[in-house]
């Protein structure tokens, strides 16, 4: 059971490009950090198998850029703009296989952060579409600057001056392979590895940590590599018209950060027109091998950090998603939304580190064309 609208597809005969428009309104609250993030994207279907996408995505954080932990003195809304482009080509290959190539791109900014980033992709569809491999490579590039109330970028000293201006960066490399394979009419099973390697800059340019009673900046390890491994089984249970997704991710990296993540979806169509997803995960892990309580640091400590999301912890996220087809307004003044989908989604997350329980919600509209 896919949850979700049919797309239009291109049509190879007429030569006519079809594709969607999607709007999202996005809103994020927990403890220190407060988000708004509407989003704009736009896929296109050329009729020769070229399919372009894009997508913009502006948001007004209310605390620091790095979020949680930040002194008062960088608790100021700033606004983040991102842009993404991408692009894919399917080949038909012989013995009925196809083959899909993308690329995509991608430029995220604020006053006090840039990432760019980009990665390739690669499906190989075997057996009517029923197995799908999957290959990736991607690649980000971050510059990290501070931002006070003062409008500088750097902290000002205890004598009233202005310290030295913080530049710092980091490069990640993820590498990525995944398997789709559809098992009968009613049941599918995909199962994902992603391997990531950053280096660089991997604290948080604000964040400070008291070390024997004095405020001093947080130090990370300047690498970290991550693994994670991601499979799920979904099962369309027919005279219901209700399918469940049972998902399972095990993470670990260098940090000696471990975390299993248990996650049930529930899909539900009522009537013709509407659908209700349930939505329950579990996540838990332990901490980092430089996590201590911040009291505990001695001057030599080479690491020190006051990020919640180093510690051993846990949480709980419910949620819930109503999509309705909008099919009844054919004929109506309102008739090009005819074959568009409006979607409302509200989760709850319960967590045990500093910060705290949190909320998001979401509104999307998606309106094939052509």
């Amino acid at each position: 059971m896919i949850a979700g609208a049919t797309v239009a597809e291109a049509d190879g005969a007429s030569g006519t490009w079809t594709g969607r428009l999607e709007l999202r309104g996005n809103y994020y609250w927990e403890q220190s950090t407060r988000v708004v993030a509407p989003s704009l994207n736009v896929k296109l279907d050329a009729p020769n198998g070229l399919t372009l996408n894009v997508h913009y995505l502006v948001d007004s954080i209310t605390s620091a850029s790095q979020a949680a932990g930040a002194l008062v003195d960088v608790r100021f809304t700033e606004v983040r703009h991102d842009v993404g482009l991408g692009a894919s080509y399917e080949w038909e290959l012989a013995g009925d296989k196809q083959l899909r190539l993308s690329m995509t791109g991608r430029v995220s900014r604020e006053p006090d952060y840039l990432s760019t980033g980009g990665g390739i992709n690669a499906a190989l569809s075997l057996n009517d579409r029923s197995t799908v491999l999957r290959m990736g490579l991607g690649f980000v590039h971050d510059e990290v600057r501070q931002n006070f109330r003062t409008g500088a970028g750097a902290r000002p000293d205890a004598g009233g001056g202005m310290g030295p201006v913080f530049e710092e960066s980091f490069n990640a490399l993820v590498l990525s392979a995944g398997w789709e394979q559809v098992l009968s009419p009613v049941a599918t099973f995909q199962l994902s590895y992603d391997f990531g390697y950053m280096n660089g800059f991997l604290a948080n340019a604000y964040r400070r940590v008291s070390v024997a009673g004095v405020l001093v900046q947080e130090a990370h390890p300047e690498t970290r590599w991550r693994q994670t491994l991601t499979g799920r089984f979904a099962y369309y249970i027919r005279p219901s018209r209700t399918a469940v997704h049972l998902i399972y991710r095990a993470y670990v990296d260098s940090w000696d950060i471990g975390a299993l993540t248990p996650e049930v979806r529930v899909y539900q169509k009522l009537g013709e027109l509407a659908m209700l997803r349930v939505r329950w995960r579990h996540y838990r892990q332990r901490r980092s091998f430089f996590y201590a309580d911040p009291e505990l640091y001695a001057a030599g400590d080479q690491y020190v950090t006051a990020d919640p999301k180093m510690s051993a912890f846990h949480s709980h996220l419910l949620g819930f998603q109503f999509r309705l087809a909008l099919d009844f307004l054919d004929g109506s003044k309102l008739d090009f939304l005819r074959n568009a989908v409006i979607d409302l989604n509200f989760e709850y997350i319960w967590n045990t580190n500093r910060f705290g329980n949190g909320v998001i919600s979401e509104v999307g509209l998606r309106v094939p064309f052509g």
